[in-house]
């Protein structure tokens, strides 16, 4: 299965909204009709499902791939680093990078 024929399909995929739709239980990719491409897509779904059910038991801070140590908040995604002296500065530089930025959890980021 090619990934990269469906480089551009898969970036438009790998958003907050579709993370959301994951975490909220109603994404629906009834409307793929290259069934190669939903396989990707499905591929990719439970990769982030079980991603997200990973952060719901060992993340603290209710931010999606976020964790804060030693005064530094940390935006970690398979070996991939961001750092930051605020949660807000690294929010803008994981936006501007185009990686997700999804608060699973508000209460635990009231904390």
């Amino acid at each position: 299965m090619s990934y990269i024929k469906y480089a551009e399909e898969i970036l438009e995929f790998l958003t907050k909204d579709t993370l959301e739709s994951i975490d909220w239980g109603v994404l629906d990719l009834g409307h793929v009709e290259d069934m190669e491409l939903k396989c990707v897509l499905m591929h990719i779904e439970r990769s982030l499902t079980l991603e997200l059910m990973d952060n719901y038991r060992n993340n603290d801070t209710g931010i999606f791939r976020v964790s804060y140590c030693n005064g530094i908040w940390c935006y970690e995604e398979f070996g991939f680093t961001i750092n930051a002296g605020s949660l807000e500065e690294l929010e803008k530089m994981v936006i501007s990078q185009n990686r997700i930025w999804y608060v699973f959890d508000e209460y635990s980021l009231r904390r």
